[in-house]
């Protein structure tokens, strides 16, 4: 069942999400109300996430597992949908100059994205056996590959 805009609007105040709900909202009609709630609620669970995260002191293995976990009924979804927003947000930041290292780390988000897109998401069809997977892991190692060449001949992104 999806939540109402009373709904997305009480968990704003509840969970206390910076911003005006009316401004938020302004002239929209009610499913892109809920739209923009959602996108500002979003942002600030990935904020109390982050903050969660950083006082836990868990490892990276640990936070993956409890990730994996959190992911597991919709993992591939959730994985490209934060793909895109990290990618869309490096896109946003990227401005008119090119930019080697955003613009590698973009060709390889980009190759991550396909191969999860390749990866055999479809319960019918196994990872191993998809005709594009191959191609879509090269894609990713060369990405890659490239991301790590920019990062290392880059003084202020040192690896």
């Amino acid at each position: 069942m999806e939540p109402t805009t009373d709904d997305l609007l009480r968990a704003m105040t509840v969970l206390g999400v910076p911003g005006d709900p009316l401004y938020i909202m302004r002239d929209l009609d009610d499913e892109h109300r809920r739209l923009a709630l959602l996108a500002h609620l979003t942002a600030a669970l990935e904020a109390h996430l982050a903050a969660a995260e950083d006082r836990s002191d868990l490892g990276v293995e640990d936070l993956a597992d409890l990730h994996w976990d959190a992911d597991r009924a919709a993992a591939a979804r959730l994985r490209r949908a934060r793909l895109a927003r990290v990618q869309h947000g490096l896109w946003r930041g990227r401005g008119q100059r090119a930019d080697p290292v955003t613009d590698a780390a973009l060709t390889t988000l980009s190759a991550l994205t396909g191969l999860l897109e390749r990866g055999g998401t479809h319960p019918s069809i196994h990872p191993s056996t998809h005709p594009m997977l191959p191609d879509a892991v090269a894609a990713l190692r060369d990405a890659a590959d490239h991301l790590g060449t920019v990062l290392r001949a880059t003084p202020e992104h040192p690896v």
